[in-house]
């Protein structure tokens, strides 16, 4: 196994590295090389589901910190074998989501937790080794069973979120506005009302089929590739640009691949290389055939782009999302054709009971709706569910599960000096206090009227000091982590993320 391991004293003092082999731990060379392989894909695949996050957002240049999150992508997809590239790429992925916080969409609250999990996985091997020297597939090893775990957690809720009274009804329902407007926008599909109210049922079953193929290693491929069709279509439901969502699911089921893929990848990456450079050596070899094509090529080109700038606003989705995803989906399926023995290893086997403090945050993360706590990043989204006030309408939890006040302490605005204050009481909407207080603290109208849990309350900015409650910050992490939806009265749950 290499060198042996140093003693701390050492460590502290060591002017060497500490070099280790993680060969030996495979069956042969030719595995060790492959789980390498799988680590510098995972590592392209990570990145470029970073930059379709980036392309939803309009975000490439909005700041320095966006321009430099894309240049580490860029960097990582360029060099996905070196470390350093990936720990950059990580840092800045999570300083960015620190600053978002606590508006963060679902998927970038995942994306979150898997780099956390990786960094944490890469400094329990330093612990381990006693060297700053991680073999690559000794930390693909040691963090891909983590973050299958998270994601298995996602569609757990996924699925269990939508267990309510208002999914389940086809005047509110997430799945049937989802397939409405997919199909007035591509129209494609009938809207009679027995498919609006098949669709309920459809979707749930296919994400309750997804992570239980996944999980039973017989069906994972068929899992795996009934996600990767799911995905691909819900990517373009013109309700939001779920691409960035897609592409962090297609990024982690690529840990639940085999080595057949992997190798597959490649090969076509190489045969890639081998016909462009022997197409560039055909066209330099300069004649009148080579120039009209050449040419014609051009015209072509522009006139693609001319075409599809009109049809398409959204041309990130249209055709890089296409062409990336059914690529994917191609080369995975003439995988699952090729003769591979199933892996034997078990998924989940994680090295230590330390590592999996981020897969049960995932899992209580999830829980919070049920405890009182924030509705918003909880992978409740476009899930109809509904908590608040007091009241649930999930057919399986009650509301006296939760722990917390946060979501029985009710305001509800009458009138405000600020528009988006008097649109939310215009619009009849309700929300908690907590997330009452931090809006009035960001808008600072000069007047407001409210309701309190059934008290009237006057808010007016000359007079702050005699209510100061409405300005006073909470616990610095409550204020981070916490975020709540605006909501209804009467227990009605229209489609909302």
């Amino acid at each position: 196994m290499g060198n042996p391991l140093l003693s701390y004293r050492q460590v502290l003092t060591a002017q060497s590295v500490n070099y280790y082999n993680f060969l030996n731990e495979y069956t042969t060379p030719e595995k060790y090389a492959s789980s390498i392989l799988k680590y510098k894909i995972f590592c392209c695949v990570w990145a470029i589901a970073a930059i379709f996050h980036m392309a939803n957002a309009n975000a490439f240049t909005g700041n320095l910190t966006y321009f430099l999150f894309t240049c580490a992508a860029i960097a990582l997809i360029a060099k996905p074998s070196s470390m350093v590239r990936l720990l950059i790429f990580i840092i800045m992925q999570m300083y960015q989501a620190y600053a978002e916080l606590p508006v963060i969409s679902n998927h970038w609250l995942i994306t979150t937790f898997v780099n956390l999990t990786i960094l944490q996985a890469f400094v329990y091997l330093i612990v381990k080794r006693r060297s700053f020297y991680i073999d690559k597939a000794e930390l693909l090893d040691t963090f891909a069973p983590l973050v299958k775990m998270e994601l298995i957690v996602l569609y757990f809720y996924a699925v269990f979120h939508k267990l309510n009274a208002g999914f389940f009804d086809t005047e509110s329902s997430c799945a049937v506005e989802f397939l409405m407007l997919q199909n007035n926008y591509y129209n494609i599909l009938p809207s009679s009302k027995t498919l609006l109210t098949l669709n309920i049922y459809a979707t749930l079953l296919i994400e309750t089929l997804i992570p239980v193929l996944i999980i039973i290693r017989r069906t994972r491929a068929w899992g795996i590739l009934l996600g990767l069709l799911f995905h691909c279509v819900l990517a373009y439901n013109p309700i939001n640009g779920f691409y960035d969502f897609s592409s962090m699911i297609f990024a982690l089921y690529f840990l639940f691949t085999g080595t057949k893929f992997s190798n597959n990848v490649y090969a076509h990456y190489e045969k890639f290389l081998r016909r462009k450079i022997n197409i560039k050596n055909q066209l330099l070899q300069f004649n009148l055939l080579n120039f009209v094509l050449f040419v014609f090529s051009v015209v072509c080109l522009l006139l693609l782009v001319h075409y599809y700038n009109k049809l398409f606003q959204d041309y990130f989705r249209h055709i890089v999302w296409t062409l990336y995803s059914l690529t994917y989906i191609v080369i995975f399926a003439l995988s699952i054709r090729s003769a591979e023995k199933p892996d034997r290893s078990n998924s989940f086997t994680f090295a230590h009971y330390s590592l999996l403090l981020f897969p049960v945050l995932v899992f209580l993360n999830g829980l919070c709706p049920y405890l009182g706590l924030k509705t918003e990043a909880s992978y409740a989204m476009f899930s109809n569910l509904r908590t608040e006030a007091g009241e649930t309408n999930h057919y399986l939890v009650p509301a006296s599960t939760q722990l917390f006040d946060y979501q029985k302490d009710v305001v509800e605005i009458k009138g405000s000096t600020d528009p988006e204050l008097q649109q939310l009481a215009e619009s009849g909407k309700l929300l908690t206090f907590f997330q009452f207080r931090t809006m009035v603290r960001n808008t600072m109208p000069v007047e407001i009227t409210y309701v309190r849990n059934g008290e009237p309350q006057v808010f007016e900015l000359h007079q702050a000091s005699l209510s100061p409650e409405l300005l006073q910050k909470d616990w610095f992490v409550l204020e981070k982590l916490m975020r709540f939806r605006t909501f209804y009265r009467n227990g009605y749950s229209p489609c909302s993320h």
